[in-house]
């Protein structure tokens, strides 16, 4: 399955990352699952921890996975991003609003409206998980056009000059 998202009215390919593995540290916890933030893993912004999935054994893998702790990694080029259960939402007008909220009952999966301006939403799949983010973002964007139908993502910058690393 092709994964995108809108940037600036365009579409920008994703390509799901096999080899590394985020992690919700307070979920992992609660699933009584220890994941090592220490080298080569990666300490990140939301209480995520990006780690090369063969530091994980299968057991391990299926109990975060049954808990809701892993996120969904992608690459675009040589930068890592990691999505979040999290949609911003941006108008330019009451069209645009009129048009969101016409979408979202509509939407791939069920969508829950966690905050409101009035200049737009932020949204979060009713499920909870992130993979489906992308998808609600994407339908809004496309079916509704408003400024933005944004995902949150964390990203990771390999370093100018640093080859391989994340």
């Amino acid at each position: 399955m092709t994964r995108y998202y809108y940037a600036g009215g365009r579409r920008i390919e994703l390509e799901a990352d096999d080899e590394l593995v985020a992690v919700d540290e307070k979920d992992a916890d609660a699933a009584g699952v220890r994941v090592d933030a220490g080298e080569p893993a990666k300490r990140l912004p939301g209480g995520i921890i990006l780690s090369p999935r063969a530091r994980l054994n299968e057991a391990d893998l299926e109990r975060l996975s049954g808990a809701g702790a892993l996120r969904p990694v992608y690459r675009r080029d040589r930068t890592v991003l990691v999505a979040l259960p999290e949609i911003r939402v941006e108008f330019d007008s009451a069209t645009q609003r009129a048009a969101v909220k016409a979408a979202l009952p509509t939407a791939p999966f069920a969508v829950e409206v966690s905050d409101e301006h009035a200049d737009g939403l932020v949204l979060r799949p009713a499920s909870g998980r992130d993979v489906d983010t992308l998808a609600i973002a994407n339908y809004i964007y496309e079916q509704a056009r408003p400024a933005a139908a944004s995902v949150r993502f964390v990203q990771v910058v390999p370093k100018p000059g640093v080859r391989g690393e994340t």
